[in-house]
C-alpha cells in the first residue's frame, strides 16, 4: 500500500513540476524551454536513431523536432502529458521525413536482432550456422529493418524497442488501438519474414 501512495504522490509531483514548467516557457522563459530540451533531448534522439539507424539523419530529426516543439508548444493544451505531445511530434517528423528521402538507411539495432531470436528458436544446425554468421546478420538485419514500411517500423520501435504499452502508442501516434495492435502484428510478421532466410543459412548474397 505505502509503495502504490508514494507511486501516486511521485506522478502528482511530476505533474506539477511540469505544469510549473510549461507555464514558464508559454510565457516566454527560455531558460524553461532549455530544461525541456535537456530533459527530452536524449530519448527523443534515442526514437529517432532507432527510426532511422544513422548518426546524421537522427540530429537532423532532433533538431526538427524541437523547432517544432518551440513553435507550437504555446498552443499546447493539455489534452495529453508533455512528453507524450512531444514523442508524438518525434514520431511523426521521423515518419515525415523518411517519406521524404526514402533513401537508403545505415546503422545497427542489436534490440531488433535480440527480439528477433527471442521468438525465433532455431535448430542445433541453424544455431552453428547464425554464430558463423554474426557479422553478417548485423548488416542483414540493419539493411531488412530499413525495407520495413515506415507504418509499421515506428510502432514497432515504440513497442519493442521504447516499451510502450499498445495504449500509450495508440495516444502517441493518434490512431486507434486496434491499428497499433493489427500495425505492430503486421510488421513484426514482415521483419520475421525478411529475416528468416538469413537466419536458416539460405542466403548469403
Amino acid at each position: 500500500m505505502g509503495t502504490t501512495f508514494e507511486h501516486i504522490k511521485s506522478n502528482e509531483y511530476i505533474g506539477i513540476q511540469e505544469k510549473l514548467l510549461l507555464e514558464r516557457i508559454q510565457n516566454g522563459d527560455k531558460k524553461a524551454f532549455d530544461e525541456l530540451v535537456s530533459e527530452y533531448e536524449k530519448p527523443v534522439y534515442r526514437i529517432c536513431y532507432r527510426f532511422f539507424g544513422n548518426e546524421e539523419d537522427s540530429l537532423d530529426a532532433v533538431q526538427e523536432v524541437f523547432i517544432k516543439v518551440y513553435r507550437y508548444i504555446g498552443k499546447f493544451e493539455g489534452k495529453s502529458s508533455l512528453k507524450t505531445w512531444i514523442y508524438r511530434i518525434a514520431a511523426n517528423t521521423c515518419i515525415t521525413a523518411f517519406e521524404k528521402k526514402k533513401k537508403e538507411k545505415e546503422g545497427f539495432l542489436k534490440t531488433f536482432s535480440n527480439w528477433f531470436s527471442s521468438f525465433y528458436q532455431p535448430s542445433i544446425e541453424d544455431q552453428v550456422i547464425e554464430q558463423e554468421t554474426s557479422l553478417l546478420n548485423v548488416k542483414i538485419v540493419t539493411e531488412k529493418l530499413s525495407d520495413l514500411p515506415e507504418i509499421y517500423r515506428m510502432p514497432v520501435i515504440l513497442k519493442d524497442i521504447e516499451g510502450f504499452s499498445m495504449d500509450k502508442i495508440s495516444e502517441i501516434l493518434e490512431i486507434p488501438l486496434g491499428t497499433v495492435k493489427s500495425r505492430i502484428n503486421r510488421g513484426r510478421a514482415i521483419l520475421h519474414d525478411l529475416l528468416r532466410p538469413y537466419y536458416k543459412g539460405d542466403n548469403y548474397d
